[in-house]
């Protein structure tokens, strides 16, 4: 089988897909990829061929105007860069292909896929991105609302989404000689979609629509990744450091998070290890005997050996963290961020979750200090984390993947 991987978004969005190319390797089937240019060299690390799909998605949200946070800003950036790049890629690439799965921010993939009647299948990190009553749709922050209230914000938002893409998407399938359709949101709803989440941390809702599919998240599997020495050493330190990181979140306060991070940590006693991530936070950080602040760390290493994970609630970053078993204070700051918060929460794993633009040095050491001395919190993350770090959804997945490419 042939199959080609588009992923479109931050790391969040292609290290799953890396890990799901993995998985169709090793069961005999030709993997190429289409992706961000910024991730073109890592996957083809892997040995795998990847094409650019005309976008640097870190450049675009470190410009001076970027704001990922802000409609007009994402509005904006899909009609002048991203879908014109998008439906571009593909007419570049070589489409004999059995099978097309796409991820993240990827909205040209199902155009393509009719276009040239390949099967088709997208995936999704958090089942808070599927229409269902147990979560509102992602740019709803509440998490805590009825069920029947939910169902009515999807009921609304589906056909407001569909009409803030038409035109855009509607351009691009002109430019493929297809129909235009009313809502291209609809593209999605008689295609498969695999909701990739752990089973304890984000269950499938009941009420998902009957072409959606949950596996457990899918890891990438790899040997032990290089580890600075300084950060080995300060690492073996007693007492355990608190790990702070935002991944790809670009704060646009990003030096008076960085300060809130650091003044907490000393608040609580505690030396911090502080991971840049595309803020680029470590730049506003001087290193002493109690903080050391680096571009960026490998979770899966690190994570097992401090005492607390700060963070914004990515759907990678809580995984690895729960897998470890460390206390998580989440910092969200957009989308599905408020989700996994609430998700924390509710499960036990750390306290409740702070949106990023309420931060304060006070508010976040109070955070801080409950996720290191509630003892119900220590005790629930050291349970289930045996049972995380054995999942891996991969094999169920490609097992998916196969029957949809087999179906006629």
């Amino acid at each position: 089988m042939r199959v080609l991987l588009a992923p479109h978004g931050t790391r969040g969005d292609i290290q799953p897909m890396l890990a799901l190319a993995l998985g169709l390797r090793d069961r005999g089937h030709d993997v190429t990829f289409l992706a961000p240019n910024n991730f073109v060299a890592w996957i083809r690390g892997y040995a795998f061929t990847c094409e650019p799909d005309g976008v640097d998605v870190e450049a675009a949200l470190q410009s001076p105007d970027g704001d990922l946070a802000s409609l007009r800003w994402q509005m904006r950036h899909f009609k002048t860069v991203l879908i014109p790049a998008l439906f571009e890629s593909f007419m570049r690439i070589d489409l004999d292909v059995d099978l097309i799965v796409a991820a993240g921010v990827q909205l040209a993939a199902s155009s393509v896929a009719e276009w040239k009647d390949i099967p088709y299948a997208s995936v999704a990190f958090c089942p808070c991105v599927v229409p269902n009553s147990a979560a509102p749709p992602p740019t709803v922050r509440t998490q805590t609302l009825p069920r029947w209230a939910n169902r009515l914000l999807w009921q609304v938002g589906l056909p407001l989404g569909g009409l803030a893409l038409r035109g855009l998407i509607n351009d691009g399938r002109e430019r493929l000689g297809l129909e235009p359709v009313s809502n291209p949101l609809s593209l999605l709803r008689g295609q498969p979609v695999i909701v990739a989440a752990d089973r304890d941390l984000g269950p499938l809702a009941h009420d998902a629509p009957a072409t959606v599919v949950a596996t457990d998240a899918w890891i990438l599997d790899e040997p032990a990744p290089f580890l600075d020495p300084r950060v080995d050493a300060f690492l073996d330190r007693d007492p355990p450091a608190i790990y702070a990181g935002f991944g790809s979140m670009v704060a646009k306060r990003s030096a008076t998070l960085a300060s809130h991070v650091v003044d907490a940590a000393r608040a609580v006693g505690r030396r911090l290890i502080l991971a840049g991530g595309w803020a680029a936070l470590d730049r506003h950080v001087t290193d002493a005997d109690d903080v050391l602040a680096v571009a960026a760390v490998p979770h899966r290493v690190v994570f097992p050996r401090v005492a607390a994970v700060v963070h914004h609630g990515g759907a990678g970053t809580t995984t690895a963290a729960a897998r470890a078993g460390a206390p998580q204070v989440v910092l969200p700051h957009l989308l599905d961020q408020f989700y996994w918060a609430h998700r924390i929460e509710k499960l036990g794993l750390g306290p409740r979750g702070l949106p990023v633009d309420l931060v304060t040095a006070d508010i976040l050491t109070d955070r801080i200090v409950t996720a290191l001395e509630d003892w119900s919190i220590r005790e629930r993350t050291r349970a289930l984390a045996p049972a995380i770090a054995a999942r891996n959804g991969v094999d169920a997945a490609v097992d998916h993947l196969e029957r949809i490419a087999r179906q006629p």
